[in-house]
């Protein structure tokens, strides 16, 4: 990647960038690919990854560019501010994919109260790709759900999904939108100085879709815009190495197919 940034204004900046991605995918030891004229019974490798994987070498040239609008007052323990970035990429300068996908997400901080030190943060995006000049999406060009879209479920556990094989594959989605609504505090009992926090939060997502195809007589369900949604508790902490977080959610809003992940472990503030 290429990248070039320009400062439109103290808060605004643009970018530009010039990307050129090879990609080459093998199995795994194990992996039983749902393919061939009888498809094995004990198969756990979807279809539509055996066909990208049979594609062999595939290469994506494409240009992105962006607007990032970032007021926050401190990238580390932000307790004010907003950060929000768009972006688009297209593909199909050459190489073999041939799509368009645009993204978005932005972030609100306020401080609630300063006596208390109590901060509310609201967060929302999507997203959306579609093919251009004939072109055809693969599995690995598709939106996959992870913990910066909702809470409580395993990456790529929500959205269309191949059922053949010995569990639900989820393929990922051509659109997703995702919401957060969270309350982050200090924990009374403990010093200021050990850098511990917590927080509550309620997250809801969809993520649906989809544009696979080249497997004749092939399905795909769960492609509607079912929405999911989950509560849950978090530990932050002020590490030397950043900021870290413990997230312990629970669905209450889900899908038969889908797969929950309560516990997750990641970066506090991810912008």
């Amino acid at each position: 990647t290429v990248r070039f940034g320009l400062p439109i204004t103290q808060a605004l900046t643009a970018n530009i960038a010039y990307n050129l991605v090879q990609e080459r995918y093998r199995y795994r030891s194990g992996a039983i690919p749902c393919e061939g004229p009888v498809v094995p019974a004990n198969c756990n490798v979807s279809r539509f990854i055996a066909q990208a994987v049979n594609q062999g070498t595939w290469i994506r040239s494409s240009v992105s560019t962006g607007l990032t609008y970032n007021t926050i007052d401190n990238m580390q323990n932000p307790r004010s501010g907003i950060f929000a970035t768009v972006n688009a990429e297209i593909a199909g300068l050459g190489g073999n994919a041939r799509f368009v996908k645009v993204t978005g997400r932005g972030s609100y901080y306020h401080t609630l109260s300063d006596e208390l030190d109590v901060v509310g943060v609201l967060t929302a995006g999507g997203g959306h790709v579609a093919t251009i000049a004939g072109g055809q999406l693969r599995i690995f060009d598709l939106f996959t759900s992870s913990d910066r879209i909702i809470r409580g479920f395993d990456f790529n556990g929500i959205g269309p999904y191949d059922t053949v094989g010995v569990r639900n594959q989820h393929l990922g989605g051509t659109t997703y939108f995702h919401g957060s609504a969270e309350l982050q505090f200090p924990f009374p009992v403990l010093s200021e100085g050990i850098g511990l926090r917590g927080a509550v939060f309620a997250d809801a997502a969809t993520l649906y879709g989809s544009d696979l195809r080249g497997i004749p007589g092939v399905t795909i369900d769960g492609t509607g815009m079912e929405w999911r949604a989950s509560v849950g508790a978090s530990i932050i902490w002020a590490s030397p190495f950043g900021p870290l977080r413990v997230d312990y959610a629970i669905p209450v809003a889900k899908e038969d197919s889908d797969r929950v992940q309560n516990f997750n472990f990641g970066v506090s503030t991810r912008f």
